[in-house]
């Protein structure tokens, strides 16, 4: 089974020593938002996760071709 790509942002974030604050605001939304998307509470839309991706200085495909 595939691991869903919230998994892989949150894992990568938290390997990285990189804040939810951080990305929240680097994405324009609230930390809770982010919270509910990494929790998988929310659905990640490809904008916001593209958005994601530019606020972690990251090529979409990095976790798409895992």
């Amino acid at each position: 089974m595939r691991t869903p790509i919230y998994q892989k942002l949150r894992r990568y974030m938290n390997d990285q020593g990189i804040s939810r604050k951080q990305v929240a605001i680097s994405m324009k939304i609230s930390e809770s938002k982010l919270s509910l998307i990494l929790s998988g509470q929310r659905r990640l839309t490809v904008d916001e996760y593209l958005n994601m991706c530019t606020a972690l200085a990251l090529p979409p495909q990095k976790f798409i071709d895992e």
